[in-house]
């Protein structure tokens, strides 16, 4: 009201410090949460992220970088292991975002705890003789499959939610739409139910 003061609201984000110099937010994650024992024979992949940053945030690790712009050839060398096992290695370049690498499901037993995937990056600069190294972690859930439910997977890659077709006849695993239309039914899906199906079209 206009008699009363100006409280700001409060509830900011907190913002990082800032860094004069590179860092790289070397990440890693598993491509779908959670992966089932049907899943051995389909490809899985881990998602690899590594922008090259000037703020302070979590992870975050000093980069020598060459001098000049960052050129499309820079490239971290990345092996991904579980249990000292190498499950995928690929030149990555810097400044990926959700940059995948494939690998097999093969040989990983199904339990309901989460495996540790270790994510290591090398990077060597043209002006530097030493390599520098980083590392990151990743939960990497391979479920059994259900016997008596069924399972909701989320596809880091886009985002969006993976679920079964609701008939209980089965099918493939499909992005689902999770909202309810909880406020007014009436006058926009009473008369057209068909909007879900064009809402899901647009993607």
């Amino acid at each position: 009201m206009a008699s009363q003061p100006i409280v700001p609201p409060g509830g900011n984000f907190p913002m990082p410090a800032s860094s004069k110099d590179p860092l790289l937010a070397f990440r890693c994650a598993a491509a779908i949460k959670p992966y089932l024992e049907e899943d051995v024979n389909t490809p899985a992949g881990v998602l690899i992220d590594s922008p090259v940053v000037y703020s302070e945030i979590s992870g975050a690790q000093p980069i020598v970088l060459p001098a000049g712009p960052l050129s499309g050839a820079a490239k971290l060398d990345v092996t991904v292991s579980l249990n000292g096992k190498t499950l995928a290695n690929a030149l990555v370049p810097l400044n990926a975002s959700a940059y995948e690498l494939p690998f097999s499901l093969e040989g990983i037993t199904p339990q309901m705890t989460p495996y540790n995937l270790t994510c290591e990056a090398t990077y060597l600069a043209a002006s530097s003789s030493s390599p520098q190294t980083y590392s990151a972690s990743a939960a990497l859930s391979v479920l059994p499959n259900p016997t008596n439910s069924s399972v909701t997977k989320m596809d880091l890659r886009t985002g969006a939610l993976l679920a079964k077709p609701a008939t209980g006849l089965g099918g493939e695993y499909e992005p689902i739409f999770p909202i309810g239309f909880y406020t007014i039914f009436d006058g926009y899906l009473s008369t057209n139910i068909s909007a879900v199906d064009i809402l899901k079209a647009q993607g």
